[in-house]
């Protein structure tokens, strides 16, 4: 009778081990399955902020476009508006890209609040990044319309200046477009752009970038700049620029021979321009960078 009992015993207590088994073992699967069902949502997530910031960034970009094609109308002397033909057709071509650039910054934001919403993001952060992006579009809208009122009182047609064109398909030929038209408005003036700084300074202002890959110490101009970093000039009168460091190089590219820095006590204290026309002809944009 005791053998019995015993015997009894033992089976309740390997049922027990059993089941205790077979239940950790069907927690680890519902964890395993919980833990793969997070990772997938993270990286929809992920994907979803990284589409949101890289058109967050496109507007901006754009923006800064806009900036600078205003300077080059604003620039243009008042007579040169009112009755440069050449000067007139130009304007316009900028004034019509400028249109363009708002026309898709407001479909761009219209399609990020929209994402944002279905996203049931509650990020405080991003939501207040798109609400100053919003402030920024209309504030440039009123700007823009404020320089069409001017071209109005030069004889500008509002119906010609509210035109616009369709968004070209390919990035890389608008941005060659852009450019050269840029260029083009750029070489009939006698105004220049320089800035001059420190390789970590002229980086954080979005003035320069890598030339070449990751391990590349080279740096060139960057394509979308902030004319309000740099200083104007007219070039005709333009001999010096004054500035210190114990060295210094040219990131935009000027003739050589046409320019040479000037040193004292060791110490680069400045450019002297020595033909302007040579020296600009490559670019109207000067970029020092100082050490």
């Amino acid at each position: 009778m005791k053998t019995f009992k015993l015997s009894v015993l033992f089976l309740l207590g390997l049922i027990l081990i059993t089941g205790c088994g077979k239940k950790k073992e069907q927690q680890i699967l519902d964890l395993q399955a919980r833990n793969a069902q997070l990772s997938a949502e993270y990286e929809k997530k992920d994907s979803l902020l990284n589409e949101l910031f890289t058109s967050i960034n496109d507007i901006e970009r754009n923006l800064a476009d806009i900036t600078a094609r205003e300077k080059l109308i604003t620039d243009a002397p008042v007579d040169e508006k009112r009755m440069n033909m050449d000067v007139r057709n130009r304007i316009m071509d900028e004034i019509i890209l400028i249109n363009n650039i708002m026309e898709e910054n407001k479909k761009q934001l219209a399609i990020l609040k929209d994402q944002l919403k279905k996203s049931d993001s509650k990020a405080s952060a991003l939501q207040e990044t798109i609400k100053l992006l919003t402030q920024k579009l209309e504030e440039k809208e009123l700007e823009i319309n404020g320089l069409k009122e001017q071209l109005v009182k030069l004889n500008f047609t509002i119906d010609a200046l509210n035109a616009t064109v369709d968004t070209l398909r390919d990035e890389t030929e608008s941005q060659s477009k852009i450019i050269s038209q840029q260029d083009a408005l750029i070489g009939e003036m006698n105004t220049v752009w320089y800035v001059t700084g420190t390789k970590k300074k002229l980086t954080e202002l979005g003035v320069i970038e890598k030339a070449g890959g990751m391990l590349s110490g080279s740096m060139k101009m960057s394509e979308m700049i902030n004319p309000d970093h740099f200083a104007t000039a007219d070039m005709r009168n333009l001999s010096q620029i004054l500035f210190e460091g114990k060295k210094a190089e040219l990131v935009t590219v000027h003739a050589e021979g046409s320019y040479r820095f000037l040193e004292e006590n060791e110490v680069i204290t400045g450019i002297e321009i020595l033909d302007a026309t040579e020296f600009w002809k490559s670019s109207r944009f000067l970029v020092i960078m100082t050490r």
